[in-house]
């Protein structure tokens, strides 16, 4: 295992996470209409699994010696969103986090059992993530 390789994936996962906690914290708040209830509990859900996963990450990386960044990977900040805006810009970047998260697995994180069990688990949470925007997309009319 190339530790530094290692540190080095999992603060940009940190990154990642942080700014997914921001962006769906921010979309709580300024989401308006008849789903308000239920999307803004759904954002919020989402926001504290950002942050678990943030969490998980920070610790791993003090647990390997490393030390966990406090940068945030740039956010998009549109002003005024739909809400079908602000569901594509989430699943987009559930998306792109769950390509990240398997690459790394696949690269990098395969010689770490814990390591690997811990990116397996936050995979599988990012899929749910997927799932549950992409039901919440779609067209049934």
């Amino acid at each position: 295992m190339d530790k530094t390789k290692v540190l080095e994936a999992l603060n940009l996962d940190l990154e990642h996470e942080m700014s997914a906690m921001i962006r769906y914290l921010h979309h709580s708040l300024i989401v308006t209409g008849p789903l308000r209830g239920s999307l803004s509990g759904l954002f919020r859900t989402m926001a504290t699994d950002s942050m678990n996963h943030a969490i998980k990450l920070g610790e791993k990386i003090v647990a390997l010696g490393g030390h966990p960044s406090v940068k945030i990977q740039e956010i998009y900040e549109p002003g005024e969103q739909t809400i079908k805006e602000m569901l594509q810009e989430n699943l987009n970047a559930e998306k792109m986090h769950l390509e990240l998260y398997e690459k790394q697995l696949n690269e990098i994180m395969q010689d770490n059992t814990p390591l690997r069990l811990m990116f397996e688990q936050v995979i599988v949470e990012e899929a749910q993530h997927i799932e549950e925007l992409e039901m919440y997309l779609r067209d049934n009319s």
